[in-house]
């Protein structure tokens, strides 16, 4: 399996550019020992960047991961035993980060306050949307979540990495009750460890997705969008304000 940087640190998480050798090649894919490219996943998009080596260069227009990490892309392609160096587009990266950290706290707040499981969720670059259920509350009641969610934000609570087995976070009152909501028995029985984001003493969740290292870089949460997607389904949409200096 490809070593993905941002699974394992926050310093990995933050690494812009890496070096690393080819294994394999296709038509309009290369394959990696090691990649800080994030591959399509759990309502997030996939970086995009450059892949650059002595005799060329290629754009990474897509990434996706089944056993190994497949990058697509457009351009030349490497020898397979290569040095290359790869290159992310830092500003579509640090956006997912930003909005899937945001994405943990919503959840959490909405979850603590009316005991709603996050059943889907898709992050973007300039807005955000996840669906709760079940779920009914008016415009009152939405500005006290996006209060709370603020709230935590300007205490920066650090968000950490860790791994956990799952036997010990499965049905664990302690976890967000989302995860007893049937999206156990999406992961396969095989699957005895799973990474954890920890968002201060207020959430703990199963995730792969790439996370800041504390709220302060997240900015402001604003709700522009409360749809009714019935069967007692709400889908909140958000953006983020500008970080402050």
């Amino acid at each position: 399996m490809t070593e993905q940087y941002h699974m394992n640190s926050h310093e990995g998480t933050y690494t812009r550019e890496f070096e690393a050798k080819v294994e394999a090649t296709f038509p309009g894919i290369i394959e990696l020992d090691k990649t800080a490219f994030y591959p399509l996943g759990g309502g997030q998009p996939s970086d995009i960047g450059t892949i650059t080596w002595n005799e060329g260069d290629a754009n990474v227009t897509d990434v996706r991961k089944k056993n190994r990490i497949r990058h697509i892309v457009e351009g030349d392609l490497p020898e397979v035993g290569d040095s290359i160096k790869g290159n992310l587009d830092w500003s579509r990266r640090y956006s997912h980060m930003r909005m899937h950290t945001s994405q943990h706290l919503v959840s959490a707040v909405v979850n603590e306050i009316y005991g709603s499981d996050t059943v889907g969720n898709q992050i973007g670059n300039e807005k955000s949307r996840i669906d709760f259920k079940p779920l009914k509350i008016n415009q009152t009641e939405l500005n006290e979540v996006e209060d709370k969610v603020n709230d935590y934000i300007s205490k920066d609570l650090k968000v950490t990495i860790s791994e956990e087995l799952r036997s010990n976070l499965e049905n664990n009152p302690d976890i967000r009750s989302s995860m007893s909501s049937g999206l156990w028995k999406m992961l396969p029985k095989s699957v005895t460890e799973l990474r954890v984001i920890t968002i201060g003493d207020i959430d703990v969740c199963p995730c792969a997705g790439t996370h800041v290292k504390s709220l302060k870089e997240i900015g402001n949460v604003s709700f522009i969008k409360r749809d009714n997607k019935g069967s007692e389904k709400l889908r909140l949409t958000y953006n983020l304000g500008d970080i402050d200096s």
